[in-house]
Order: structure tokens, then C-alpha cells, then sequence
């Protein structure tokens, strides 16, 4: 069996300036790691991630960088010398005791360099010498590609979002960013083991197996395989030559335990064991993988003419056909199908957690994703200006049943699709990714790109992207992962494929035309149109919102904090290259105007900013659910921070939810009440919204509540209503005609609709106009807070009247936020804390009365 020796931990690094203009620098390094990093330890910068600091750091990319490290072989290790480095960012040499082992030109791509003959023992050293960015990009004529923020980043192999986003400041780093190694290989090794379901029916499951060797000799080998059940059973085992260097099997399971996603069941996992032998019996390599029992697919059905589905495409055309061109070509569905089941994706977008991700660790990858399954998602969409995600990301989704559609990483541009040194980069780095993640039932289909052909049709034969999809992504993903889809772009389908009623759509593909709606409109019918983008499936919703308070604190003082121009935060919003004469953060500070009533303290205008997001969310979310009969998913833009922003996330950069989390979450609980008012009619419908595995039967009421009623008083009016609503599946309940409520509809009530059945309970408050409007009576909101010994504990909040948004500020994740109390009602919030016990920290109540 072969030795391995890991080179990472301690190296030195030093900085040079072509110029001469910077003195050099040199401090030690961590491997893994990054240039930034390492010189924010060293003491040479000031964190990235706290005011202007981003700007005092962009020297960093224009400097020559070098990582050494000598380490000690008292004997050479039997078996073939072999170095691994696992990522590499981007552009360097290596060398090994002053020989040149070759070069990386990719961040994504495995680099494996045979050392006999250059190992020796005693010292060796160890050299890995970058070039930077703008020395690679020489004579490359990146000034004829059309890309968003910044065009040279488009020949660059390395994660996109770095060179500057409208999330993340520019970053463009260096360093050695995965593990290396020095592996002493024996004859013959596993190259790769590949498994996955083949056919699955009521007889059982046909499980492909599939395993590759790289070999140094010629002799017989052979390979075992044992596959277990969840449990550790064998339930499969093979004993065959190798002949070449493939050994392809299929297994055959009785009864299997199926993998589903969270929410339609468990996420067992299956292992097979792998050892390859000589023909005398010497074990040489043994691999260990795991998988789990599941189909995917995507299904598209054709509207049928004179359906409710052909009735929604063509309202939906004339309502955008600014952006659909589909003219009389039937709409199409677009599901997701798990083990022949249809699933609802409900979830948001994944972006690196850190521009520097070398530095993150595992616990905080495990907690942004508890948070996800704990919102209820089903969906998690890995972002095609990112990276692909390590392996805790994945074993984590496998675990805890979060489905995954991964970007190849490209994003909003065109590439140069004929140039041949970047066509060979792509095809390393597409194989490396595909054969890296294809064992994970999590991961359920491919995206060629993000967003390079929004606006070109289908059908357009010169469509950005479209050769590489063709004649690489979409070629390998049919050679090395035939289980799964691939799609040739997210969005795709239609005319154009941003189009609405046919295949994906980005309404992120139309973030302008709302923010001029946010400019130009009162926002009274806010619900409505905020509740209109419905399309066949969304792969991004746009929302923005800022942080909580204590995680602002982190990257800007007090002072700028409480600026009343937001300099700060508007810097850490960053800006949408559309927005030449407003920015996103004037969108954001305008919504809260519009939606929240004024108030000259700035911490509470920020915590609104905060609210909206929310209010949004819960909206759409809703929207798309009453629309299930149209819809095969919904995924926000975006779950997770990059960096400390104030904006698109739903979860800050420090792992904190932000409104908009607690708004997905309330709303996407498996039932259900959503109460919306008829465009046409002004009647008030009581919708009951239904994701579990079975038909969801109880009792529904609608009443009416004055903003100014106490505990004792009863209800103006009220309604009750008997229900049963299938499996995923949305129905209208009951309907109250307007003027049976008429009187009711106007900033002094709200309506309030309420349902109970073995699922549990849920509750819907609706009122007209916006919420800046309602003329709210003192609330008097309290709480008591029970601690636990691990830092988290209870809350205990009461209202004497109705209180409106009621806010819990403090550094823990609660289980529920920005909620409504009912006069003398009494709500039970459980909360936990991130840093652990022994930090404790006070928790504060806001309500807007």
C-alpha cells in the first residue's frame, strides 16, 4: 500500500515588485491558503473584510508571489514518487530542488508531476513560483469579449466572483489553496470509482459500477468490490480481472433503501469498498466511496391546449413580452423527478463563502447548511462564477438531503470558445469537476454556465456558450455522468431563454426593470407585482436586505454605522454595472421608504432595510406555492455572503440570517395559509398550500382584527372553513367576496387567516396598501428568555395588542423572526448560539409598535 506525505502547514512566502516601487515582502504561509490571508496574519495588511480595507490591498495582485518549503526524506519511500497539488490559484511554476516540474494555468484542475529521479533524500526543496494575472493575460485580446463588471477575467481560470461583483469587492489572489501531497504510488492505482443507478423499478435497483486504474506494468490484476448497505450488510460483492484499465460491473439490489431529498424521505447511504491486487494476491490500493440509491430526471410536458397551464403562459406572455418571444409555441414544464417522484425545489443560490476560501473551515460549511435544511430547502444551486465546493459542502448535502444543480464555472459573458489553450484548460477542469462530484446522489444536474445566453434563443446557433456546451461540458457530462441532466445554460429555454413559459428563467434577468418600478410606483400594489413573476422554474430571484446590526458592527465602526449618508454600507453593497445614475443600495434605502414608516434613528431605518427583505420573500415564496400547478421551483438570489456585504444574501458573511432567511422560512413550511386579494374582482381568497407526501385535511378561519384591539376583545368578523388539499398541490379554499369585507379593507384592520389539522398550524395576516400605512396601536412586546447550558435557550414573547414585526436582535439564530403577535398572544422561540456557551450576549425586541 502506498505512503504519503502531506507538504502542507508551514511555508515561506515573498512578494516581489517587477517595478521596484514596493519594498519585498516576505512572511510565512499556511498551506492551504491565500497571498491575502497570509499577509493579514503577517501584520502587512489590515482585514479585507472591514471598511475601505479592500482598497488598500489591491496591490497584492500586481506582485510576484513565491511559496517555498524544504522538508527531510531520510529514505525514499518504496513505490513511484508522484506530487499532488490539489489547487492551485492560478498562473504558476513548480519546482522541486531547482528543477521545473511544469505549470498550472487552471484553479479547478488536480496537478499530478512524476519526481523520480528529482526526490532525493535529506533536504529537498520545494518551490511554487506565480506569475501574475496580468503577465498570463498577455497578448490575449480579453477587450473582445463582452463580460459583466470586468472582461479580462473571462481567459482566467479561477473563481470569477474575485474579480469583482456586485457582492464582493476585487480580489484577485494567489496562493496554493488545496492540500499538497507527496505520494510514494505502487504499481497500479485506483484512478477513479464510479457508481450509480442504472435502472430503478419495483424489482429493484441495477447499480452501475465502474472503476478506472492507472498502471506502471503489465502483469494480471484484479479488483475487489464489496458494497454495503447503510448498516454496514453486504449486500454485493465482486472478485474480477482487470483487462485494460477499466472494469465495468453491474450489481443488482433487492429492495434498496432509496436516497430522497428532505422533506419526501430518509438519505440512506451505500459504501462499496474497492481493492485492486496483483495476480499473486498483494493488495496495491484500496478506495472507499459512497452513494446512494436514486434516478434523476427532468421532466417538460407540453401545456395541453385549453388548460389552466395554457391560460397562465398566455397571460404571462402579454405581461412580459418585453421578454418572451415565444409567440404560439405551447408552454413547457419544467420538473424535477426523484426516484419518479416529482419534487418542489425550493431553496436559493450558493456563492464561495469567502473570497479566500482555503481559510473557511468545516463547521462553518456544516452550519450554513443546517440553516438551509432548517428553512425547509430542498435546493441548493452552486453558482457558475464560484468553485467547486469541497468535499464537506457535499457530504453535508448527501447527509442532510439538499439537492444540488451545479454551474460549470462560468458567468455573465462570452467566452473565448475558440481559443485553443483555453478550450483545453476548460475541458481538465470540467473532467476534474465531474469526476469529483459525480458519486454524490445530492448533486441532481448540470448547468453549462450562468447566464452567458439569457438573452439569445435556444434555437440560436452562435448563442454564447453554446460550443463549449456541445462539444465539451455537455459531451463529458453524457461520457463521465450519464445519471444526470445537463442543461446547456441556466437560464435555458424559450425565445429567449430568459423567457418565462418555457424551460428556466433568471428573473435576476430583469432586476432593472423592478428597481425602476421601485422608483416610478407608490408601491400600493406591491403584493401584486411582486407576486406576478412566475415562471416554469426560477433559478434565481433577486431580493436584497441589509444585515443584522451586530454583524455591521463587525466591518464598520460605530461612527460609520450611524452615517446618515450609509457611505459605509452602500460601499459594502457594491453596485450593478446597469446602474449608472442610482446604485443598489438606493434601491434598498428607497424600498424601506416606500414599505416602512419613517423614523430619523438610523439603526431602525437599517433594521427596516432588513424587514423588507423579508416581507419580499415570504411574498414570493407564497406566490410561486399557489401557483404549484405551474411551477417546479423557486431558488432566491442568493443564500450565502462571499464577503462582509450588505445585499443580495439571505444569510450574512458571518453566518447570521438575514430577514429574508426568516421570511423563505415561515413560508415554506410543508402547509401552508396564504391569503391573497383577486385582481380582477377584489375578493379575498384563502389559500392552503400542501408539500407533504399526503393529502392535508382541517379547519381553516379568516377573521378580521382592529390594530387597536386587546386581548379580550373578540374578532369584528370571522369565518370558518373545512379543507383537504392533495399532495403537492395548492387550492383556494374559501373565497369571501369584497364586499362582504369592504368595510374592514383600510389601514386599521388586518385580515387574519388560521388553519389546524394534523400537520400542525399555521397563520396568514393580510392587510391593503403597504405597511408604512397601518396606524398601529402600542403593542407593549415583551419577552423573557429561558438559557440553556450550550449558549442558545427560550424566548418567551407576549403582546398585549397586535404587534407588528416584531424584531429579535442579538448574535444567535432563532427560529423565527420579523414575525406578527395577536393581542394577548404568547410565542415560544428557541434559539442557539454560533459561537457556543461561553460567550453570552444580550437579545433585544423591536417592533414597529
Amino acid at each position: 500500500m502506498s505512503e504519503t506525505i502531506n507538504l502542507g502547514g508551514q511555508w515561506e512566502l515573498t512578494g516581489s515588485d517587477a517595478t521596484g516601487q514596493r519594498e519585498p515582502v516576505t512572511v510565512e504561509a499556511l498551506v492551504p491558503g491565500h497571498v491575502h490571508h497570509d499577509l493579514q496574519l503577517g501584520g502587512i495588511i489590515a482585514d479585507p473584510r472591514v471598511g475601505y480595507n479592500a482598497e488598500e490591498c489591491q496591490w497584492i495582485e500586481s506582485m510576484q508571489w513565491k511559496y517555498k518549503k524544504t522538508f527531510e526524506l531520510e529514505r525514499i519511500p518504496e513505490g513511484y514518487p508522484v506530487l499532488h497539488f490539489e489547487g492551485v490559484d492560478t498562473y504558476a511554476a513548480i519546482y522541486l530542488n531547482g528543477i521545473r516540474l511544469g505549470r498550472t494555468d487552471n484553479m479547478f484542475v488536480n496537478y499530478r508531476f512524476e519526481v523520480a529521479g528529482v526526490l532525493r533524500t535529506g533536504r529537498n526543496e520545494l518551490e511554487v513560483v506565480f506569475s501574475t494575472v496580468d503577465e498570463a493575460l498577455k497578448g490575449k485580446p480579453y477587450g473582445n469579449y463582452e463580460a459583466a463588471f470586468t472582461n479580462e477575467r473571462v481567459y482566467v481560470r479561477r473563481m470569477q466572483c474575485t474579480f469583482g461583483w456586485d457582492w464582493v469587492n476585487r480580489f484577485v489572489s494567489y496562493g496554493i489553496w488545496r492540500p499538497v501531497r507527496l505520494a510514494f504510488e505502487p504499481a497500479a492505482t485506483i484512478a477513479d470509482v464510479y457508481v450509480y443507478t442504472q435502472s430503478l423499478d419495483a424489482s429493484g435497483a441495477a447499480i452501475r459500477y465502474c472503476l478506472e486504474v492507472g498502471r506502471r506494468l503489465s502483469e494480471p490484476l484484479r479488483a475487489e468490490a464489496t458494497m454495503r448497505d447503510p448498516r454496514g450488510n453486504v449486500v454485493w460483492q465482486a472478485d474480477k480481472p482487470i483487462f485494460g484499465d477499466k472494469l465495468e460491473l453491474t450489481a443488482s439490489l433487492r429492495e434498496p433503501e432509496l436516497w430522497w431529498p428532505a422533506g419526501y424521505g430518509d438519505q440512506p447511504l451505500y459504501t462499496v469498498e474497492t481493492t485492486i491486487r496483483t495476480a499473486s494476491g498483494r493488495a496495491l490500493q484500496t478506495r472507499v466511496v459512497q452513494f446512494g440509491v436514486r434516478t434523476v430526471r427532468i421532466q417538460q410536458l407540453q401545456d395541453a391546449p385549453g388548460s389552466r397551464e395554457a391560460e397562465m403562459t398566455t397571460r404571462l406572455r402579454e405581461q412580459f413580452s418585453l421578454w418572451d418571444h415565444n409567440g404560439d409555441r405551447p408552454g413547457s414544464s419544467f420538473s424535477l423527478l426523484v426516484n419518479g417522484r416529482e419534487i418542489y425545489c425550493n431553496g436559493a443560490n450558493w456563492v464561495p463563502v469567502d473570497p479566500f476560501p482555503s481559510r473557511v473551515d468545516e463547521k462553518h460549511y456544516a452550519h450554513l447548511l443546517r440553516l438551509a435544511r432548517d428553512s425547509h430547502f430542498t435546493m441548493i444551486r452552486c453558482w457558475g462564477g464560484g468553485i467547486i465546493e469541497p468535499e464537506i459542502f457535499w457530504s453535508e448535502c448527501d447527509r442532510l438531503g439538499l439537492l444540488v444543480s451545479q454551474d460549470f464555472l462560468m458567468a455573465c459573458g462570452k467566452y473565448p470558445e475558440d481559443d485553443e489553450e483555453w478550450t483545453r484548460s476548460l475541458r481538465a477542469e470540467a473532467e476534474t469537476g465531474i469526476r469529483a462530484l459525480r458519486n454524490h446522489p445530492s448533486l441532481v444536474w448540470w448547468n453549462g454556465d450562468n447566464e452567458n445566453a439569457m438573452f439569445y434563443d435556444e434555437e440560436n446557433p452562435a448563442y454564447p456558450g453554446r460550443k463549449v456546451a456541445e462539444t465539451i461540458t455537455g459531451r463529458l457530462c453524457a461520457e463521465l455522468d450519464p445519471s444526470r441532466p445537463f442543461m446547456p445554460s441556466s437560464p435555458f429555454g424559450g425565445s429567449p431563454n430568459l423567457s418565462f413559459t418555457v424551460g428556466t428563467s433568471h428573473v435576476t434577468g430583469i432586476m432593472l426593470e423592478m428597481i425602476e418600478y421601485l422608483r416610478t410606483h407608490d408601491m400600493d400594489d406591491y403584493r401584486d407585482y411582486f407576486s406576478s413573476f412566475i415562471s416554469r422554474f426560477c433559478p434565481e430571484f433577486p431580493m436584497f436586505g441589509t444585515p443584522e446590526i451586530h454583524s455591521m458592527r463587525r466591518f464598520m465602526s460605530e461612527e460609520q454605522l450611524q452615517d446618515p449618508t450609509f457611505k459605509m454600507i452602500e460601499y459594502h453593497t457594491k453596485n450593478h454595472p446597469g446602474l449608472t445614475d442610482f446604485s443598489l443600495f438606493k434601491a434598498l434605502e428607497l424600498l424601506g421608504e416606500k414599505l416602512t414608516p419613517s423614523t430619523d434613528n438610523i439603526v431602525e431605518r437599517i433594521r427596516r432595510m432588513s424587514f423588507v427583505q423579508r416581507e419580499l420573500t415570504q411574498i414570493v415564496v407564497e406566490s410561486y406555492r399557489r401557483n404549484r400547478f405551474y411551477t417546479g421551483g423557486l431558488l432566491f438570489w442568493m443564500y450565502n455572503d462571499c464577503w462582509s456585504a450588505s445585499g443580495w444574501s439571505l444569510v450574512d458573511y458571518y453566518g447570521y440570517p438575514k430577514g429574508g432567511y426568516y421570511g423563505i422560512k415561515a413560508a415554506s413550511k410543508p402547509v401552508i395559509a396564504s391569503v391573497e386579494r383577486d385582481r380582477t374582482n377584489g375578493s379575498i381568497l384563502c389559500w392552503v398550500c400542501n408539500e407533504r407526501l399526503e393529502q392535508s385535511n382541517g379547519i381553516g378561519r379568516l377573521f378580521v382584527l382592529s390594530l387597536d384591539a386587546e386581548a379580550t376583545d373578540k374578532a369584528m368578523w370571522s369565518s370558518e372553513f373545512e379543507f383537504a388539499v392533495a399532495p403537492g398541490s395548492s387550492a383556494a379554499a374559501a373565497t369571501f367576496d369584497d364586499a362582504e369585507l369592504r368595510s374592514y379593507l383600510d389601514n386599521r384592520h388586518v385580515l387574519v387567516m388560521e388553519i389546524e389539522g394534523a400537520f400542525g398550524t399555521d397563520r396568514s395576516v393580510w392587510f391593503t396598501g403597504r405597511p408604512a400605512e397601518l396606524q398601529l396601536a402600542p403593542s407593549e412586546a415583551r419577552i423573557a428568555k429561558r438559557t440553556d447550558a450550550e449558549g442558545g435557550g427560550t424566548l418567551i414573547v407576549t403582546a398585549n395588542r397586535y404587534a407588528h414585526s416584531v424584531m429579535l436582535h442579538g448574535e444567535y439564530v432563532f427560529s423565527d423572526n420579523y414575525f406578527e403577535l395577536l393581542p394577548g398572544e404568547s410565542k415560544t422561540v428557541p434559539y442557539y448560539s454560533i459561537a457556543g456557551a461561553q460567550e453570552k450576549r444580550e437579545i433585544e425586541l423591536h417592533a414597529w409598535n
